[in-house]
């Protein structure tokens, strides 16, 4: 048996307990829902249970304290923890792919990040939400300043990820530059949103800070998949392209939180009395039938979601990496999946009338987080459907493409 089996039989041992905690958290969770959102960020005592629970070391490397599993995993989780509070789905999932990215960086910044002696909650800063970026080369590294927007989950964050535009032979190449959370100053007044209250993706700023260069690596080559050459091999992930994977950390919650939706759905549907029809809502055929279409396509979307999560895995370890095309397809189809689970809760919310109305019940929450999260950049179908269209029409595609 090979070693890629062993180790695979040996995290399978892991999968079960960890889920088992993430359903158990997500009962939890639903009592701090409420807090989360009224605090606009994650409560310490959220933090702490899936700190844990082990969760925020899913896709962390097993060399470096992690449980090493691969991604598939961590959607599993994020679906459980949305149904109890989509902020802190958002945030694990996010953060979930953070560390896939980092385990690419160099072994001296794997070591920085993941021996700190922190939990590693990791808050990303791309698409260009930067501003008054100041580089100033110096011995070992930089002096980096500037301004970020939408620094989700830095409340609760140890570090960050920025893109930044490092000068290399005189013109701008985009890097990612990792920073401790701890070094920024965050305008907690910044965050003031419809949904998805408690992420707490607030604005931050950076004064003249030191960055070694170990802890810089170029954006396309993350990208594309690769990693720096001291990086420590943690198995095909480690040659994974982050883009899909990114998008898959914004999906998986969109698809908990519409599960979520699904789920509040029938538990209205079984307690209403339909005034005007003078009947229990639970015995209108159009209710049962929407209960069933609409639990039957989230199934099938979270489905698609796993399975394209092992592909990306499986691909990498046959072929080494993954065409550009598979990667467009993928991306099609997470921007497809989130506008499909968007439609399927839209008409759910329709089927509920001035149910969902009442602020501060689940289901009003529900219904802002929902179109909150699906309205994120990676999840929006027509920059992506684009570029995958050129190719299948054999046209090539604009210079900016991001795939």
């Amino acid at each position: 048996m090979s070693s890629i089996a062993i180790a695979r039989l040996d995290a399978d041992d892991e999968i079960a307990p960890l889920l088992a905690r993430a359903t158990q958290t997500q009962d939890w969770l639903r009592g701090r829902a409420a807090a989360v959102e009224q605090q606009r960020c994650l409560t310490s005592e959220v933090v702490e249970r899936l700190v844990d629970d082990g969760l925020f070391r899913i896709t962390q490397p097993s060399q470096y304290g992690g449980l090493g599993l691969e991604p598939r995993v961590a959607w599993q989780a994020v679906f459980e923890i949305a149904r109890g509070c989509s902020s802190t789905a958002w945030i694990l999932g996010l953060s979930s792919a953070n560390v896939i990215m980092i385990g690419k960086f160099s072994a001296e910044a794997q070591r920085d990040v993941f021996l700190s002696g922190k939990p590693t909650i990791v808050s990303l800063l791309t698409g260009g939400v930067g501003q008054d970026i100041q580089v100033e080369h110096v011995d070992g590294g930089m002096l980096l300043s500037g301004r970020w927007r939408y620094a989700s989950g830095i409340d609760v964050a140890t570090w960050a990820g920025l893109l930044v535009p490092v000068p290399v032979d005189g013109k701008p190449v985009m890097h990612v530059v990792l920073v401790p959370a701890d070094a920024f100053a965050v305008d907690h007044e910044s965050w003031n949103v419809l949904g998805m209250r408690g992420t707490g993706s607030k604005d931050i700023a950076l004064t003249r800070t030191f960055v070694p260069a170990h802890r810089w690596m170029n954006w396309q080559i993350l990208q594309d998949g690769g990693r720096h050459p001291t990086c420590p091999h943690h198995g095909p992930i480690t040659d994974a392209p982050l883009n899909a994977i990114n998008a898959m950390s914004t999906l998986a919650p969109t698809l908990g939180v519409a599960s979520a939706v699904s789920e509040e759905f029938r538990n209205i549907v079984r307690a209403k009395v339909s005034l005007a029809a003078q009947k229990a809502l639970v015995d209108d055929r159009v209710a049962q039938i929407e209960a069933a279409t609409s639990e039957a396509t989230l199934t099938i979307l979270r489905r698609s979601l796993l399975d394209d999560a092992d592909d990306i895995v499986r691909e990498v370890e046959r072929c080494g990496g993954i065409s550009l095309a598979e990667r467009a397809a993928m991306r099609t189809r997470i921007a497809v999946a989130s506008r499909l689970a968007l439609r399927t809760a839209q008409r759910m919310f329709a089927a509920l009338g001035g149910s969902v109305l009442p602020t501060g019940t689940r289901i009003e929450r529900l219904f802002r987080d929902v179109h909150a999260m699906s309205s994120h950049m990676l999840l929006q179908p027509d920059a992506i459907g684009e570029i995958y269209g050129r190719l299948l029409l054999d046209l090539p595609l604009p210079p900016a493409a991001r795939v």
